[in-house]
């Protein structure tokens, strides 16, 4: 087990001899730790609740890292204005905010900025939880409003919205509005929302606004939405590209909804023909409206000979899967057979692993070349479409991959055994989950076998695993992708 203590040793070796300014040790807050700090510094934070409003001081290189992670260190504005503010100038990517919750941003207004965080330049945020804030009133990013090139890799961007009661105006962006060529990988984009209950308005990109020529490879998104019940203008439930030269690689859009008069694009919607779309999983997205267009891919104007849409699997989504744009050589339109893995809904079904058959999307990606500023190839092969979470080989499989896990826990059935992480607990076969006082009824998740099939449901407390057939398992908890899942192996 790496206790608490030897983790922040770790930390502080990793930054070399550059100054650590610890919260709460040093600083009372995350704030006065800022302040301090010069170019190399990192502040630490330690786990905990931060009701603070940030305004990174105007120097760049400065590192704001937790100690524990995203779950347990949350920032949050309290509902009473935006959470970070990061514009005092171009940060470049030596400046990063690494394992927050960042979190009840909130911005009233005729125009806002980003509830959540508003950056200027190439700041990185990585591992971090920007959930639930809000811009309320007209406005751009309900959730990350940035100007410029910044990197955001592993993030959950969730709930964030944009709403304007009494419509009119502009929302482009529920989750993130990025004016400039930013990179985003591998973050799940989920339930974002630009969105009105009145008539009127143009709503853009429900869980991303891409303004610039950028990068958008490896995410996942699900179930955001823009528009209103009637009236005006809506393109891009989940993705809103807005310039020349924009590349989507490799991700996958489930469920996604633009819904007004004329709403169009209810995955991605193109403002620009010179774009490329490639290696993406498009399924059961839904445009409605009076003059509803492209449930899943569509662009305007018409860009027949021009969009690069290559290998992609667009299926059943609703009006139709195509507007102002066609399929390229090798697109798919067929069910991706989605299993349930260690993290989350959208692994892909392959025989190997246990499954009845092989998902259409296995192998049927082109590569894709890129190295700067990512080395995506090399990215996508380091992760894994597959529940059994080895990694991606030979040619590339469509869609969004996951990060493979490695053992966390190993247990003896029905052999005394003590696992090497502190959740899940494993003493001589029994499992222990924490009480919270809501009754031993309440699911707290499920063990899943290597091929994603349920084999039991698990409760807050005891759960009996001594009857549990030796193998490899896959420990889910209730809250899905919000949370780690947990690799376990039964031995006899």
């Amino acid at each position: 087990m790496i206790h608490r203590s030897v983790m922040v040793c770790l930390l502080v070796l990793a930054v070399g001899f550059a100054g650590v300014i610890r919260v709460p040790g040093d600083s009372a807050t995350i704030q006065r730790g800022l302040n301090g700090a010069i170019a190399g510094d990192t502040v630490l934070v330690a786990d905990g609740n931060y009701a603070e409003r940030l305004v990174w001081p105007s120097r760049d290189g400065i590192v704001l890292l937790s100690e524990v992670g995203a779950e347990g260190t949350v920032i949050s504005g309290n509902d009473s204005g935006r959470v970070l503010l990061m514009n005092a100038f171009a940060y470049t990517s030596a400046t990063m905010v690494r394992g927050f919750t960042i979190t009840h941003g909130r911005i009233t207004g005729s125009s806002g900025y980003g509830a959540g965080i508003w950056c200027l330049g190439s700041p990185v945020f990585r591992n971090n939880r920007i959930v639930r804030n809000i811009l309320w009133g007209m406005g751009y990013g309900g959730g990350v409003y940035a100007q410029g090139a910044p990197l955001f890799a592993n993030n959950l961007i969730a709930w964030d919205s944009i709403w304007n009661p009494g419509g009119g105006g502009w929302r482009w962006g529920g989750g993130v509005y990025c004016e400039g060529p930013g990179v985003f990988y591998q973050n799940v984009f989920l339930e974002n929302a630009a969105y009105d209950t009145n008539a009127g308005g143009f709503w853009y990109g429900g869980g991303l606004y891409l303004a610039g020529s950028g990068i958008v490879f490896n995410n996942l998104f699900v179930r955001n939405r823009i528009g209103a019940t009637t009236g005006g203008i809506a393109y891009g439930g989940a993705l809103y590209l807005g310039a020349e030269g924009a590349f989507v690689a490799n991700n996958t859009f489930v469920a996604n909804m633009c819904s007004t008069a004329i709403p169009s694009g209810a995955a991605i919607f193109s403002a620009h023909p010179r774009v490329t779309v490639k290696n993406n999983i498009i399924v059961d997205n839904v445009a409605t409206g009076i003059a509803p267009s492209g449930g899943g891919i569509a662009c305007y104007p018409d860009s027949l000979d021009t969009l690069v849409c290559n290998n992609n699997d667009v299926w059943h989504n609703t009006p139709q899967d195509y507007y102002g744009c066609r399929p390229g050589p090798a697109a798919l339109s067929l069910d991706p057979l989605f299993v349930i893995g260690p993290e989350g809904d959208y692994y892909l079904s392959h025989v190997a692993t246990g499954q009845d058959s092989t998902s259409p999307c296995v192998n049927a990606g082109d590569t894709l070349t890129m190295t700067v500023p990512l080395n995506l190839d090399s990215l996508i092969h380091a992760r894994t479409t597959r529940t059994d979470t080895l990694p991606d080989a030979g040619a590339i499989d469509i869609g969004y991959h996951y990060e493979p896990h490695q053992l966390t826990g190993v247990v003896a059935a029905p052999v005394a055994c003590t696992d090497d992480v502190r959740l899940p607990g494993i003493i001589r076969g029994m499992l222990y989950l924490p009480q919270d006082g809501t009754g031993a009824q309440r699911t707290a998740g499920w063990l899943l076998d290597i091929g994603g099939r349920k084999v039991m449901t698990l409760r807050p407390g005891a759960n009996d695993l001594r009857d549990v057939t030796a193998g490899v398992y896959f420990i889910r908890s209730a809250e899905g992708r919000t949370r780690p899942a947990r690799k376990l192996i039964v031995t006899e």
